[in-house]
């Protein structure tokens, strides 16, 4: 059972890896642009409200048409990216400080646009994976089928898994919901420094201080959009995937009896020890998660004949 568990375990792990490195790249890219406004329209050292709410020269449009030359075209042929891309277009041309929230949230929504891709491309390799290894284990239980799927088939199903909805939305949705609020807090925490000044000593000390819990932190922002992926989104999706692909396989194969198999990470004693010896179970007794983010998964046992 190690080899299925490692599996999904590895997979976990890369992809909150990939997605970490996708928001870090999001929030230096971020910084950056803030640096260039910090730059060029400082007074003595200072950015305030007053210092970015003067007319776009042509620097700035030129500005903008470097950012959309550069992050809008994964955003054109998604509706949700169009919906935020166009928002911003509308309000870049306001006055300096628009254009910086702009920019900013086209930043973090071309961000999301690669975190929803990469997270559809990976849980519907996680449903093929789980797939093939479940089949695997029903043939050497002594379950028989004679319903086969193509890769084409399997690939099919989970793109139509990758479509429902998951407490009220879907993978896509909730990525967007996250990005939307990652964009506000950012924006706010900016605006707020404004109010009182940005100094480059407010930047290091509050902006971008690392180890901090202050909500004005954009370094904390994003430190808490990551952790909703490393402790919420995708351990439920990567779960949820291989669910639904064992419980295809204990359809198609007759499975009437389960094993609950303790995931590879598991080192402390809990319940699901005592369900782990428990097993086998019959289908209709297969217990519930007994905890959140519980990653324990299923497998089929030993039919006699």
């Amino acid at each position: 059972m190690s080899t299925r568990s490692a599996q999904l375990i590895t997979g976990i792990l890369n992809d909150r890896q990939f997605i970490n490195s996708l928001y870090d790249s999001a929030q230096g890219n971020f910084k950056n642009y803030l640096m260039r406004f910090f730059y060029a329209e400082n007074n003595d050292g200072i950015v305030s409200t007053s210092d970015l709410r003067k007319n776009v020269d042509s620097n700035d449009y030129d500005l903008f048409r470097r950012v959309l030359n550069q992050y809008s075209k994964p955003l054109v042929n998604d509706d949700e990216g169009v919906l935020r891309l166009e928002k911003a277009k509308h309000i870049a041309g306001m006055n300096k400080q628009n254009l910086l929230n702009a920019i900013t949230s086209i930043v973090i929504a071309a961000t999301s646009k690669d975190v929803s891709k990469y997270l559809g491309s990976s849980l519907i390799n996680e449903y093929q994976y789980a797939m093939a290894w479940q089949e695997r284990e029903a043939r050497n239980t002594h379950h028989r089928t004679n319903v086969q799927y193509s890769n084409n088939d399997i690939d099919n199903q989970a793109k139509n898994l990758l479509d429902e909805k998951n407490y009220g939305l879907t993978v896509d949705q909730r990525v967007w919901v996250k990005n939307d609020k990652l964009a506000n807090q950012t924006i706010d925490a900016v605006n707020k420094g404004l109010m009182v000044g940005i100094t480059t000593d407010y930047i290091n000390n509050h902006l971008f201080k690392p180890f901090t819990t202050s909500p004005n932190s954009v370094e904390t922002i994003f430190n808490k959009t990551k952790n909703f992926y490393k402790n919420q989104l995708i351990n439920q999706e990567k779960n949820r995937f291989g669910i639904s692909a064992a419980n295809d396989v204990f359809d198609r194969y007759s499975v009437n009896k389960l094993n609950w198999n303790l995931a590879s990470t598991h080192n402390h004693t809990d319940a699901c020890d005592d369900l782990a010896q428990g097993s086998p179970y019959s289908k209709a007794d297969y217990p519930s998660r007994p905890h959140w983010g519980c990653i324990c998964f299923p497998s089929p046992a030993y039919e006699k004949y």
